[in-house]
């Protein structure tokens, strides 16, 4: 990678313990909204089972079932986010990111992207679950759409100490992928809402969520990218304190 990193550390500041009547309701939505799209979810299943189609009527249904796939995970995520406001719990941060790649292993298989995979003997950690699990999953679609051809995604979490600072010990997670990278012009400004290198594919709120989460960890997020042909990709790296 040839450019400088970016990197953010937490604020300091400790987020409210306490879900207010807003989220409460969205969690609400968000678990009603999950029981007809999983049942929706069965019905592509039978339709494809029974049905004849043609090359282009299946590719549709597989990005029906992805679609779908992606609205109940983030169903999921929104009650996440509400449940695990109030205290970080011990989790087995490996085991998170495992179940999201089982969770998109066909999304990167129609790509032809190949994930490589390597997690340290110990990795629990008291975490957000639901929160750290929605920074997982918006990292790992970033890196698919940044593959269209397809490529290499590596996915690790290690043992380690802090890049600088107080030198805490903890876990880091780390997403990187040999896609087409970020401008060096672009690369400081993905973090800031409503920042979109996708055009109208984009909310441009995914990234800051996640420079928002890292810091609800009180954690460090570094991320570096190159556009260099033959040598482009990004690493996004975050840094979990185990204290």
């Amino acid at each position: 990678m040839t450019n400088q990193p970016i990197s953010f550390r937490s604020s300091g500041q400790s987020p409210s313990a306490e879900p207010g009547r807003e989220g409460q309701l969205a969690a609400s939505v968000a678990h009603e909204v999950n029981n007809p799209l999983a049942a929706l979810l069965n019905i592509l299943y039978m339709i494809e089972s029974e049905a004849t189609f043609t090359a282009q009527g299946r590719s549709y249904m597989k990005l029906a079932r992805e679609e779908v796939l992606r609205i109940s995970q983030i169903a999921h995520d929104a009650m996440d986010r509400i449940r695990d406001t109030a205290a970080p719990r011990e989790s087995n941060v490996p085991a998170l990111l495992g179940e999201l790649l089982a969770f998109y292993h066909s999304r990167f298989e129609s790509r032809g992207i190949s994930i490589l995979t390597r997690y340290c003997a110990d990795g629990d950690l008291a975490v957000y679950a639901g929160p750290l699990r929605q920074v997982i999953s918006n990292l790992l679609l970033n890196a698919a759409d940044a593959m269209p051809e397809g490529g290499r995604l590596h996915a690790r979490v290690s043992a380690a100490q802090e890049w600088a600072g107080a030198k805490r010990l903890g876990l880091r997670l780390t997403i990187a992928d040999t896609g087409y990278g970020i401008p060096p012009d672009k690369l400081s400004k993905v973090f800031v809402p409503f920042f979109t290198t996708k055009g109208e594919r984009g909310s441009g709120l995914g990234m800051s969520l996640i420079k928002d989460i890292v810091q609800k960890h009180s954690g460090v997020l570094r991320v570096r990218s190159s556009t260099k042909p033959g040598h482009s990709g990004s690493i996004f790296s975050i840094f979990l304190p185990a204290t």
